[in-house]
């Protein structure tokens, strides 16, 4: 299990956020709700840690291991 920050940008037209993660190179995907954010994270991730052991490259270091008991929380700007 990881903890990475993610960065969310709506394309207003469509409804869908890109996300990308300042821990994460390489790191993009898309999704329109909390859940199909989270489950295309995790699918691109996934596959990333996979091309990374295949090309015998080292986990970048901001990428951290999280434990599933500590809080989690995200910053979200909202405008009202």
């Amino acid at each position: 299990m990881y903890k990475i920050r993610l960065t969310l940008e709506l394309n207003e037209e469509s409804g869908v956020y890109t996300v990308t993660s300042p821990d994460v190179p390489g790191l993009v995907t898309e999704g329109s709700t909390p859940e199909e954010i989270t489950r295309n994270v995790e699918d691109a991730l996934h596959g990333l840690l996979e091309v990374w052991a295949e090309l015998g490259m080292e986990t970048p270091a901001s990428l951290r291991n999280a434990q599933a008991e500590v809080p989690t929380t995200a910053e979200v700007l909202i405008t009202a």
